[in-house]
Formats: C-alpha cells, sequence, structure tokens
C-alpha cells in the first residue's frame, strides 16, 4: 500500500513540477513577445501582441493557487521542497484511503490470523457457563 501511495504522490509531484516548466516557457515566450512588441510601432499591434501575454498570465495565476494555494514556500530550497511535497502528499493519500477503509481493512494478514486466536482464547477463557 505505501508503494502505491508513494506512486501517486510522486505523480501528483510531477504534475506540479510540470506546472513549473511551463511556467517558466511562458516566461521566456512572454518576455520573447513583449520585446517584440516594444519594437513596432503601431499601437494596435502593439496591443493584439500584448493582450495574449496578459490573459495567459491571468490563466497561469489562477493554475497556481489552485495547484498550490497562495503559499510562496515553493519558491525556496528546492531539494527539501520536493521531498517534503512528495512526504505530504503520501500522508494526505494515506488519510484519505485510510478514511474509505472498513474498520479491520486495514489489518495485516498476520494481525487478522492474531486477532481471530485472541478472539478464541478469550472466549475460551471467559465462557462463564461453565462457571455457573
Amino acid at each position: 500500500m505505501e508503494n502505491e501511495l508513494r506512486n501517486k504522490a510522486e505523480k501528483n509531484y510531477k504534475a506540479k513540477k510540470g506546472f513549473y516548466v511551463v511556467a517558466s516557457t511562458f516566461a521566456a515566450v512572454s518576455i520573447i513577445l513583449f520585446t517584440i512588441s516594444m519594437t513596432i510601432h503601431s499601437h494596435r499591434a502593439r496591443f493584439w501582441i500584448q493582450f495574449p501575454i496578459l490573459v495567459l498570465a491571468l490563466v497561469l495565476g489562477i493554475v497556481y493557487v489552485s495547484i498550490f494555494g497562495l503559499s510562496l514556500k515553493a519558491f525556496s530550497n528546492v531539494v527539501e521542497y520536493e521531498e517534503e511535497q512528495i512526504e505530504k502528499e503520501m500522508r494526505r493519500l494515506f488519510k484519505q484511503r485510510k478514511n474509505e477503509m472498513l474498520p479491520g481493512e486495514d489489518l495485516s494478514g498476520d494481525d487478522r490470523l492474531e486477532l481471530k486466536e485472541l478472539e478464541r482464547l478469550r472466549k475460551k477463557w471467559y465462557d462463564y457457563d461453565d462457571f455457573v
């Protein structure tokens, strides 16, 4: 179960990391388009080059907030951040899976056998009908 959670957590982290790649590519292309628009003397052409940059920047901001929230911690130490995000995602998925399980379903096979043996011994030791 832990491997499955780790795989899902890594998948979610890779999606977030992919967002950074797209955001940096968008930034580079926006700088190039903005530079081109500044060399053009026509105000109408300049507007139509800059307008998509503004709209895409707004969309990128909305996507960022939906994925990461309003925290700017993502821009700090990247190596620690990666492992922290994977562990955070694993804990979230583990809690979610644990809430979805039925009672006793989270026990391993050995735990179930031990529980059955304890139940059998309890019935044997505490059979009050024998004492009356």
